[in-house]
């Protein structure tokens, strides 16, 4: 079994670009989750939701420990420095040294606020034991699977080429590679970029050539092309922060915010100040409130404290700039409402896929099946 799993690989994509991967004819369109990889790959793992398995966006709030700690003090840096490139390389690399070891970004995110901030991914999510409850690794590790992965620490074409000569060579029941440039090259240029279109080419070519080596070989893999949602093309931006600027209420003073790129969440010191938030960003236009009933429906993790009291999710194709994730405009973006047709998820084979299979949380499940069945025929 070989698994490629293309971060923002969104369903539309795939299928209205002509000719790609012709060798999968068993496909199926997943319904992806609210939110950004950081929830949508635990929920492919563990076959659970971020209700269930905790994890949702990179940051939540500190409740305790926190690998941030004592970072407050930078706020007596000037802004200069705080803001600097080479303190925020020593600040990662201290988050490291404190046991940080899955994927996290300091991006924008004021450093003096760090502290008031916690990371959920502390492990490295493409291991056993490494999230909150049971998942697809687990399962490999219990039934004593022979398998490799390789993941966003090395790069994409090292990988690619690893996978491969592991595919002729080696043993392993499953292969399994995560690649996050697409992602990057769709933020950058959107959708229509000939880049894109080039990198896509270049999977389809990857994929074409593993299963022609292996038919030449006597052999014939079972292929799995996945994705853990899709990408929209940005068309307007909004300056939510400016629009909070000239109110009497401030943060972090009145309340504390965090500004993802397409949504910001909030944590109140007390109700005077929601009222002129709610109302400012209501005038602001480009997004919505998400209701308490909303976020339920999504499959959200229910405590409020921790990941915002109240959360401002703006329109697909609304990017919020500047955000804590970034000064400056975007191509494409995720993280927006998941019934957009461009955000939607897939999951391509030349397997035959069940009727069942149409969410994330349906992958796990599916793939572990699958293991068995290649047990079973050797």
């Amino acid at each position: 079994m070989v698994v490629l799993l293309v971060d923002a690989l969104g369903w539309r994509l795939a299928s209205e670009s002509p000719g790609f991967a012709t060798g999968l004819v068993h496909r199926r369109r997943l319904e992806t989750i609210l939110g950004f990889s950081s929830g949508a790959l635990p929920t492919l793992f563990t076959g659970r939701t971020p209700d269930q398995h905790g994890r949702w966006l990179m940051y939540r709030r500190a409740n305790g420990s926190t690998p941030f700690r004592g970072f407050g003090a930078l706020a007596l840096l000037p802004a200069r420095l705080r803001g600097s490139h080479r303190l925020g390389s020593w600040l990662r690399r201290e988050v490291e040294r404190r046991g940080v070891h899955g994927y996290f970004h300091l991006y924008e995110v004021p450093r003096e606020l760090l502290e008031r901030f916690d990371l959920p991914e502390r492990e490295d999510i493409f291991a056993p034991g490494s999230l909150p409850m049971d998942s697809l690794w687990d399962t490999l590790e219990r039934r004593r699977i022979s398998w490799r992965g390789w993941n966003w620490r090395t790069s994409e074409g090292g990988n690619l080429e690893a996978l491969a000569a592991r595919a002729a060579m080696g043993d392993e029941r499953l292969l399994f590679c995560y690649t996050a440039d697409l992602d990057a090259l769709l933020h950058r240029d959107g959708s229509r970029a000939g880049a894109v279109r080039e990198r896509m080419a270049r999977y389809d070519g990857w994929l074409s050539s593993l299963a022609e080596k292996a038919e030449a070989r006597g052999e014939r893999l079972w292929l799995y092309l996945l994705s853990d949602h899709g990408m929209v093309d940005v068309g307007e931006t909004r300056d939510v922060m400016g629009a909070l600027q000239g109110l009497a209420v401030r943060w972090p003073a009145d309340y504390l915010a965090f500004f993802d790129s397409t949504m910001a969440r909030f944590w109140w010191r007390s109700p005077a100040a929601r009222e002129p938030v709610v109302r400012a960003l209501n005038a602001l236009g480009g997004g919505r409130w998400l209701t308490r009933e909303e976020r339920a429906a999504q499959r959200t993790p229910p405590d409020f404290r921790a990941w915002g009291e109240d959360v401002f999710l703006l329109d697909p194709g609304v990017l919020m700039v500047p955000s804590f994730m970034g000064r400056g405009p975007l191509a494409a973006m995720h993280g927006y409402d998941p019934a957009h047709p461009d955000m939607a998820a897939l999951l391509w084979s030349n397997r035959p896929i069940p009727e069942s299979v149409r969410h994330l949380t349906d992958v796990r499940a599916f793939l572990e099946s699958e293991l068995e069945a290649l047990e079973a025929s050797a």
